[in-house]
């Protein structure tokens, strides 16, 4: 699976799936299955947005995808993805989709397949990715969402380890994986460690002006591709869409 710079299907992904990052002007060629990269920005930037929509556009064209959350419940997540306009019970029932809830721990109880007791438990953690993982035909798409509240209940450096793991893991199974990381809670040894872990970063960037709230992406890095590292505008919709402001090819 790559994620196109044009906007012709390929490995039946399309452009027209309406997660358009207009690569063509950021990438001078996409990326490959095995890669994982880390998507930082504050609060209220847009990384569950980004996510979301990554995953409507894998999901709507016909790959599958594992979303780990973290930070809130799979149900809410559900609830983004319908109206993303992603068909979320036919994607299950056809095993295309799952989900790993790594939060309702927190209350105590989760209805969901595929759920962990408690996030210090970093083992249970892989391990129920890889169920996970295992129950889907091919995992094109593996979503962490996000890594900041593992910094909660482990050490740093396990959970530097941890994704270590998590990146090896995409390698081998040829998946993209995407982690969320919140910006400004971690260590700079923990960010420096992940830099060489992962094969790209992401930046999201949320400037206020008064009233207004203008939103920015960019390449940060991308192991072994050209691309353009300028802040690119983008806006998240009503709709949830998040939409990259053009730029010419």
């Amino acid at each position: 699976m790559t994620l196109q710079p044009t906007g012709k299907p390929q490995n039946g992904v399309s452009s027209n799936n309406a997660f358009v990052l207009n690569f063509g002007s950021v990438l001078e060629n996409a990326f490959q299955k095995g890669y994982t990269v880390s998507l930082f920005g504050p609060v209220g930037a847009g990384k569950t947005i980004f996510c979301e929509n990554m995953a409507r556009c894998f999901l709507n064209g016909g790959a599958e995808c594992v979303y780990i959350s973290t930070e809130r419940t799979p149900a809410d997540v559900r609830i983004d993805l319908a109206i993303l306009k992603v068909n979320v019970d036919k994607l299950e029932a056809q095993r295309k989709l799952t989900f790993v809830d790594g939060y309702s721990w927190l209350v105590g109880s989760s209805a969901e397949t595929y759920r962990v007791e408690n996030l210090a438990n970093l083992s249970e953690l892989t391990a129920t990715i890889e169920k996970a993982c295992a129950d889907l035909d091919h995992d094109e798409l593996v979503i962490l969402d996000s890594v900041s509240p593992l910094c909660l209940y482990n050490p740093e450096e396990d959970v530097t380890k941890f994704l270590q793991l998590f990146a090896a893991k995409n390698k081998g199974r040829a998946a993209i994986g995407i982690t969320v990381d919140q910006e400004g809670v971690h260590s700079s040894k923990f960010y420096n460690t992940l830099a060489y872990t992962v094969d790209g970063m992401f930046d999201l960037r949320k400037d206020e002006e008064g009233s207004e709230i203008k939103r920015y992406f960019r390449i940060r890095n991308l192991r072994s591709c050209a691309h353009s590292a300028e802040w690119i505008p983008f806006t998240i919709e009503s709709d949830r869409d998040f939409k990259l402001e053009n730029r010419p090819t």
